[in-house]
């Protein structure tokens, strides 16, 4: 047979083999691109944010020491508040009660009570250990977040007033905290005379800090959230 026979042939070949190569060398790029896409998805700041800011992450519950009304009242439980630890140990579960929510020009402030807390106080030069009395109903925590990616949102300052009807039984600030479980948080021990309903004023504070231009015009004025709540004591 002739090389002129041949040729077409060989050509034929060549072209289905070449054909076969792209084939195969587009699905590795498809391949390659989703996973570069998923990583990127799983990887990103607001899903690292949200999943390292889940109490689930962070080994804690909520709402198992509370309960709400049809109202929308949450009653915490004092005798459901396990003993906070006393060491810088990971708790085996922190249980919290969500007092509630809201947003404030994309800050989420996120209310949260637990057990009375043991913490250090630091000045600066100095360090002096803050332990629950016997008096202590609760620790009051506030969390000032980005609403939208979960980046806590440090530099603010939070001032707690609590009343019961008419009467004053709360006013205090609430200290600027760090925890390796919680990560940048407001919080205090709180002190009720009795079981009741109970109204709780928060006044923020705009951050003291330099800001991005994202965060141009926002949180120029101190904010005020109110949440009611019901307080059952240990009996």
């Amino acid at each position: 047979m002739s090389s002129a026979s041949l040729e077409p042939r060989d050509t034929r070949g060549r072209s289905a083999s070449l054909r076969a190569a792209l084939v195969a060398a587009a699905l590795v790029v498809v391949v390659v691109v989703a996973i570069a896409v998923a990583h990127a998805v799983h990887s990103s700041p607001g899903a690292a944010a949200r999943a390292n800011a889940s109490p689930g992450a962070m080994n804690m519950s909520t709402h198992s020491a509370g309960t709400a009304s049809p109202r929308g009242v949450m009653t915490i439980h004092g005798a459901s508040l396990p003993t906070m630890q006393s060491s810088g140990a990971m708790p085996a579960a922190m249980t919290m009660v969500p007092l509630g929510q809201t947003v404030w020009e994309g800050m989420k402030i996120e209310t949260r009570t637990s057990a009375p807390a043991t913490f250090i106080l630091f000045n600066g030069t100095s360090q002096q250990l803050v332990k629950p009395t016997s008096a202590d109903s609760f620790h009051l925590m506030v969390m000032l977040s980005d609403a939208y990616t979960g980046y806590a949102i440090p530099y603010s300052s939070v001032w707690a007033t609590i009343t019961k009807g008419s009467k004053l039984v709360y006013d205090e600030r609430l200290w600027p905290m760090v925890s390796r479980y919680m990560g940048p948080h407001y919080g205090n021990n709180v002190a009720l005379p009795s079981a009741g309903l109970y109204r709780v004023s928060l006044l923020v504070s705009p951050p003291m800090a330099a800001r991005h231009l994202e965060y141009k015009g926002l949180w120029l004025k101190p904010h005020r959230v109110r949440f009611t709540f019901r307080w059952v004591p240990k009996t």
